[in-house]
């Protein structure tokens, strides 16, 4: 797993060995045991590894590896090396530092002058830190498990394999899934992996790719909507309910219907008419936003957009004139977005947002919640804005699983095969090992 990417462009990282277990360092060829609760400073040298304890500087050639001398089958809640300021959110709205436990071994390296860490441990390890990632310890035992299942799945199927050029088989970040190692373990998310132990979602003889997102906002995504080209039976656009809200008149893709949905508030099991936003946040993750999550309102000013959207992508426009949404999919997200823009030299000028991640991470510096969304400009002098609104509706892509209306079927009682099943259609879930 990948904890600090070439991206982070950090030069340095400070850890601290656990207290009660006993750790050994390897570099060079050689093995040295560790002292317990040792403050260390990992950082380049000279274009090298240098490890510095409060004793001594170890120099490597290549990588630094730290490990336990005997390995724990279930890792305990913070355990392991303890790994300081480290990047949650990478490069969404929610981004911050946080300190993590990372069980296993904690492997460093210099990859074009920054370092990466990676953290090597057993599957099952992996996969019972995830859940409380994801969402809390609060949530019932039936989501956890059914969280768990998916990203089992997920990390199997593994489709992207995203950063393979690094050696990594998932970051540890929503790019892959979200991975804090040791850190929010729990008794509840090990008995989750323990008691669906070696068990995935199939469909057609296939691991099932179990994406997951926050909230739909009440109509989840086609897969094909947000990665083109792809188009799985198991991912498709259906009401968060158990039966079609009376507001919603599909296809969400046609902007009328879709203006109207937006702003209404519809029974679904992600809305807060089944987990109320007082409560919601007892049972989101630990480095999530607490706000409103199944619909929301944001204005950004003329100049930041302008700012942001000019150093984004390399233009030189002096004012946005609109923003028009070209396609959405069947849940009123938009994958296709024109930005026009008068550039320095007085012309008018079209910029294609081509993907739903390149619309939210264009038209808000943070990155938007949701493409979900309907954008009303305030209009300034000479017809240019002075700000845009969005109406959205959901956080993240709204594909599989979603984790509120999840938490939602489990609050009322559902069981996970029956979770699965809803977000999941056609799939069946199957014990491989």
């Amino acid at each position: 797993v990948g904890i600090v990417l070439p991206e982070d462009e950090y030069t340095s990282v400070t850890a601290k060995t656990p207290a009660d277990i006993d750790y050994q360092l390897e570099y060079s060829g050689k093995t040295l045991p560790m002292a317990r609760a040792c403050e260390l400073l990992i950082k380049i040298e000279a274009g090298k590894l240098a490890l510095h304890t409060p004793e001594k500087i170890f120099k490597a050639n290549q990588d630094i590896k730290i490990y336990p001398i005997l390995e724990l089958q279930i890792p305990q809640p913070e355990s392991g090396l303890l790994l300081k300021n480290i990047i949650s959110g990478r490069s969404f709205h929610w981004k911050k530092n946080i300190d993590i436990n990372l069980p296993g071994t904690v492997i460093v390296r210099i990859h074009e002058s920054h370092l990466i860490v990676i953290n090597e441990l057993p599957l099952e390890q992996y996969i019972m830190c995830v859940a409380t990632s994801e969402m809390s310890a609060k949530c019932p035992s039936e989501l956890i498990k059914a969280q768990t299942i998916a990203a089992r799945s997920w990390l199997l199927a593994n489709i992207e394999q995203k950063h393979r050029d690094l050696e990594m088989d998932v970051c540890n970040d929503d790019c892959c899934q979200r991975y804090q190692g040791s850190t929010f373990l729990n008794d509840q998310s090990i008995r989750g992996a323990r008691d669906t132990f070696g068990q995935i979602l199939m469909s057609n003889e296939k691991i099932c790719d179990a994406r997951y997102s926050k909230n739909c906002g009440g109509v989840t995504e086609a897969f094909e909507t947000i990665w083109p080209g792809v188009k799985h039976n198991y991912t498709v656009v259906k009401a968060d309910s158990s039966d079609d809200p009376m507001e919603w008149n599909p296809p969400l893709s046609e902007d009328n219907n879709f203006k109207r949905w937006v702003k209404s508030n519809p029974i679904a099991y992600c809305s807060p008419w089944t987990v109320p936003e007082n409560e919601l946040n007892q049972y989101l993750g630990n480095v999530d936003e607490k706000g409103a999550y199944f619909r929301w309102d944001i204005r950004v000013k003329q100049q930041e957009l302008l700012d942001h959207i000019n150093q984004l992508h390399s233009i030189d426009a002096k004012a946005i004139v609109n923003l028009e949404i070209l396609n959405r999919g069947g849940s009123g997200r938009a994958n296709r977005l024109a930005v026009e823009y008068i550039n320095t030299n007085e012309e008018r000028q079209i910029l294609l947002l081509q993907s739903e991640y390149s619309i939210r991470q264009s038209l808000y510096p943070k990155f938007l919640y949701s493409s979900a969304i309907i954008i009303t400009p305030k209009m300034g002098k000479q017809n240019i804005p002075v700000s845009f609104q969005y109406h959205g509706a959901g956080w993240g892509h709204g594909v599989g699983l979603c984790q509120i209306g999840a938490l939602g079927m489990a609050l009322k009682g559902f069981e996970a095969e029956q979770i699965l099943a809803h977000y999941y259609p056609g799939s069946v879930i199957e014990k491989i090992y």
